[in-house]
């Protein structure tokens, strides 16, 4: 962002800190800095702002308090996602409620491989181990930041030649139930919590060792039949699971 030196005016009666916070503020609000990207540095702030060191550090002290930025050691400092609040006992996935809540989503394809299930996973999907599954891995943006990694397993007994299928699909739900006849109508989710490993770190924009949300999903169709197992990785700082009863 570039900014002039008369952006703060020296006649107003806001002291300058303030007057910097508000102009940040107004930048992350607006989208300028999207979530998880960084500031200007201090030095950079103090020529684009013609204010002193102590002006900007007290700036982005508040707005740090007030969760609007975050600082990673040796990185420097960052928009700070928005919690979103995802529900437990509903059958949207992460996309849908990201969406729900006027979100602009998108996914990234990571990988789609074909390979055999292990006998947890084929004890998940109630299938011979050694069976062949199709993972497909991706990426969900939500207003253009990275929220949650998605790894999914689907038999592929069940669904002979998904990965051709799946690259033209905007929802996998949808194609489960249009192309093959399944239709999703349960949902069994386990949640755990891991650290951020170095992938994690570089797609999702944390820091490594940062605790993510692992949620273990396998949803079926109505006869009890496992149709897929995801893993949704989602830094614990950027969701809320909520549970209405």
């Amino acid at each position: 962002m570039s900014q002039s030196t008369d952006s703060l005016t020296r006649q107003d009666a806001s002291p300058l800190y303030l007057q910097l916070k508000n102009s940040l503020t107004e930048a992350i609000r607006s989208g300028r800095y999207a979530p998880g990207e960084p500031v200007p540095t201090e030095t950079q702030l103090c020529e684009q702002y013609a204010v002193s060191r102590i002006t900007v550090r007290r700036a982005i002290s508040e707005l740090q308090e007030e969760g609007l930025l975050e600082k990673r050691h040796g990185k420097g400092t960052f928009v700070s996602f928005r919690r979103m609040e995802t529900s437990l006992v509903d059958l949207a996935g992460f996309s849908e409620t990201y969406s729900l809540q006027g979100y602009k989503v998108s996914k990234v394809l990571l990988g789609v491989a074909e390979g055999t299930a292990d006998g947890a996973l084929a004890q998940k999907l109630a299938i011979a181990k050694g069976a062949p599954i199709l993972t497909i891995r991706r990426l969900i943006m939500a207003a253009d930041a990275p929220m949650t990694i998605e790894i999914s397993d689907f038999p592929l007994s069940l669904f002979p030649d998904l990965a051709a299928e799946i690259a033209g699909a905007s929802s996998i739900y949808q194609l489960l139930k249009t192309r093959y006849g399944r239709e999703v109508r349960h949902a069994r989710r386990v949640i755990n919590v891991r650290l951020a490993g170095p992938d994690e770190r570089d797609r999702l924009n944390c820091r490594s060792g940062e605790p993510l949300f692992e949620v273990e999903k396998t949803v079926f169709d109505q006869s009890g039949t496992p149709l897929q197992r995801s893993l949704l990785l989602t830094p614990s700082n950027r969701v809320n699971f909520v549970i209405q009863v």
